[in-house]
C-alpha cells in the first residue's frame, strides 16, 4: 500500500515534468530576445519539487531525479539537432565540462554534509539530487543560449 501512495505521489509530482522543457524553452527564448536571467525559468520546477520536501524527502528526491532525467534527455535532443560546425562543436564541449563540473559539486555538497552537518541520509540524497537536477537544467540553460539561432534572438 505505502508503495502504491508513492508512486501516486510521485506520479502526481512529475506529471507536471513533462512539460517543463518546452515551457522552459518558450521562456529561455523570451529571455535571451529581452536580455533577462534565462535561469529564472527553472523555478517553478525546482519549487514543484519542494513543495512536500519537509514531510516526504523520498517523494522530492524521486521528483529531482525525474526533472534531471528530463532535463539530461533534452540536453541529448538539443545536440542531436544542432549542426556540425565550430560553434557548435564548441557548445557541446562546453556543456559536457559544465555537467562534470557540476557533479564534482554536487558530490563535494554531499561529502561536507555526511561530515560536518546535522542532516540525515533522507535530506542529504535529497540536497545531491537538488544539486544535480539544478545542474543538468543550467546546463541545458547554458548549451540552450549558445547555440539559440541568432536571427530568432533578433525577432
Amino acid at each position: 500500500m505505502k508503495t502504491m501512495i508513492c508512486a501516486a505521489a510521485l506520479g502526481l509530482l512529475s506529471a507536471p515534468l513533462w512539460a517543463q522543457v518546452p515551457g522552459a524553452e518558450a521562456c529561455l527564448a523570451s529571455a535571451v530576445r529581452n536580455g533577462t536571467d534565462p535561469a529564472l525559468c527553472l523555478d517553478a520546477s525546482d519549487a514543484a519539487c519542494m513543495d512536500n520536501a519537509p514531510e516526504t524527502p523520498a517523494v522530492s528526491t524521486a521528483c529531482f531525479a525525474e526533472n534531471r532525467a528530463q532535463w539530461g534527455a533534452a540536453i541529448g535532443k538539443r545536440m542531436k539537432i544542432l549542426p556540425d560546425d565550430t560553434a557548435t562543436t564548441i557548445a557541446r564541449i562546453e556543456a559536457k565540462y559544465d555537467v562534470i563540473g557540476a557533479m564534482v559539486q554536487c558530490d563535494r555538497i554531499e561529502a561536507l554534509a555526511k561530515a560536518a552537518s546535522d542532516l540525515d541520509g533522507p535530506q542529504i540524497a535529497l540536497q545531491k539530487e537538488r544539486c544535480l537536477a539544478r545542474a543538468t537544467a543550467l546546463t541545458y540553460v547554458r548549451l540552450f543560449v549558445r547555440t539559440y539561432p541568432a536571427k530568432e534572438a533578433s525577432q
